[in-house]
């Protein structure tokens, strides 16, 4: 058996970015497995493709972070991960809508995922998840490439003055609730999106400034250029650095901009008033004042987002419930009176959200209950 296949498969499966032949392929190989095993008793039907997948995630997570599993860590992916992969292989393959009858009243809320729209400046639209690696789009002398981890770049391949004066493209990359993505800009500076975020940029650089504009939350990761400062807008706060790493959170249903520096220096605006932060510090901008107020923090918890794991570290239901909205792609319904308690603690974002919520509940600050994807906060 090609595992390699299956898996690389599967994933695009999970991703929805699987083209028909590859799906036809993908079901005959299980049909094929299904016929020499015996099939697994219906209650283990609950079992997720995406157990596997998110396991091997959250362990080459660890390996990077250079750390170890901790002991009972290691048992529960064994277990997981022998019970995963004999699932996977033993059980007989059904299709989605044969699925979809056998548990007409159960929706599965799977984790989100590398998705993302590219919007050219001529208002094409790219899905780049079910795009095909290598180019996507040639804009003047600019290629836009798709790699072999899923993560476009941009690149100039003729650097031909008679084309350095054409008009300024703007492109706009969009992750959906439920996704994710990172793209590579023309400088090098790197951008990882948030779900349900968009940041907007020109193809090129040109004039005394990179400038790009930020709905949502992305990390950024700037290439030094002390001649071309690298500046975000992002609501009503403007940030400029000349090459830095830093994250900044700006969703509509937030009531500030917060911008946490990592490395690097960087310059805020927000109408008459700027100021300047070092690394460790947490910038919150008010969208109902003209206001900045500067903190340290512990800058791993605003980029816990983009290392797959949920930092609830002194934040109340309803900042928690709107980070988990956004990467379940579930809508939230409040019951009974909202409480400002505020709740501490990590969780992987691969978690099962029942899984989750389970965890949220032991603080005794609410109850929930999933109704298709719509998640009821019944507060105490």
């Amino acid at each position: 058996m090609d595992k390699q296949r299956i898996n690389y498969l599967l994933q695009k499966y999970l991703d929805r970015s699987i083209n028909d032949t590859e799906k036809q392929e993908l079901f005959n190989l299980y049909r094929k497995i299904g016929s020499q095993y015996a099939e697994y008793p219906d209650d283990r039907e609950s079992v997720s493709e995406r157990i596997l997948l998110r396991l091997n995630e959250e362990i080459k997570h660890e390996e990077k972070r250079g750390g170890f599993l901790k002991p009972w860590k290691m048992v529960a992916a064994a277990v997981i991960l022998v019970t995963a992969s004999i699932y996977l292989v033993n059980r007989h393959w059904s299709s989605p809508k044969e699925i979809v009858q056998k548990n007409p009243q159960k929706q599965i809320i799977l984790p989100g995922a590398n998705v993302a729209t590219l919007t050219l400046g001529n208002g094409k639209k790219i899905f780049l998840n079910s795009a095909n690696q290598g180019k996507i789009a040639v804009q003047g002398n600019t290629v836009i490439t798709k790699n072999a981890s899923g993560q476009i770049s941009y690149k100039v391949v003729n650097d031909n003055p008679s084309t350095n004066d054409q008009q300024i493209v703007y492109n706009t990359i969009t992750t959906p609730k439920g996704g994710q993505f990172k793209i590579t800009l023309l400088d090098g500076s790197n951008v990882w999106l948030n779900a349900a975020s968009s940041l907007t940029y020109p193809s090129t650089f040109k004039g005394n400034e990179r400038h790009v504009e930020l709905r949502g939350e992305a990390y950024f990761e700037i290439s030094k250029n002390k001649h071309l400062p690298f500046t975000v807008a992002a609501e009503n706060i403007n940030i400029k650095v000349l090459g830095t790493h830093f994250n900044v959170m700006a969703y509509e249903n937030e009531p500030s901009v917060n911008t946490t520096l990592l490395e690097g220096s960087v310059s805020l605006t927000s109408k008459n008033i700027t100021t300047t932060m070092v690394p460790g510090q947490q910038a919150i901008g008010a969208k109902n004042r003209n206001e900045i107020t500067l903190h340290f923090v512990n800058v791993e918890d605003a980029v816990a987002w983009k290392n797959g794991y949920f930092s609830f570290r002194k934040e109340n239901i309803q900042t928690v419930m709107n980070k988990i909205a956004r990467w379940y792609n579930v809508d939230i319904e409040y019951r009974g009176n909202i409480s400002d308690k505020i709740m501490g603690g990590t969780v992987s974002r691969a978690e099962n959200i029942a899984e989750l919520l389970n965890y949220l509940e032991l603080t005794g600050i609410a109850k929930f209950q999933i109704e298709g994807r719509r998640i009821i906060v019944i507060c105490k």
